[in-house]
């Protein structure tokens, strides 16, 4: 269960960009959490958890895949 930010920071560390420039896509509540607690977006899939779940979890947006999220998404 990961709760914690840090693997987002991390990530977004070695790629050389601020946590507020990352998308994460998420399918666990937990891992919302997480994204969320670094400053980073993100979109909730909802293959583990309905959509309902991952946006009080903090999800920006959710979709049932990556293919079929909102141009909200892409255009972000």
């Amino acid at each position: 269960m990961k709760k914690s930010p840090d693997i987002f920071l991390e990530a977004a560390r070695w790629l050389g960009l601020e946590p507020f420039s990352c998308l994460v896509i998420e399918d666990a509540v937990s891992g919302v959490t997480a994204a969320r607690a670094a400053g980073s977006r993100c979109l909730g899939i909802t293959t583990s958890f309905e959509a309902d779940r991952l946006l009080v979890a903090g999800a920006n947006w959710t979709a049932g895949n990556l293919a079929s999220a909102s141009d909200d998404v892409l255009e972000w």
